[in-house]
């Protein structure tokens, strides 16, 4: 999905959704000013060199 149908979502849906596809560290900041509250994120963390600090980095960057 691009940030276009993330905005899109943010204004119209009013269901709870969840970004997910090619979210990672490098575009995170994008993807929640685009109006994202909710993700999954699967291949950024597990292709980490060290997965336990993504996920931390990653939980820093959201809450």
């Amino acid at each position: 999905m691009t940030l276009e149908y993330v905005r899109w979502a943010a204004a119209h849906v009013a269901t709870p959704w969840f970004a997910i596809g090619g979210i990672t560290l490098a575009n995170l900041d994008e993807v929640l000013a685009a109006g994202a509250r909710r993700l999954c994120v699967v291949s950024a963390i597990l292709n980490a060199p060290d997965v336990a600090a993504a996920c931390r980095e990653f939980k820093h960057r959201v809450t």
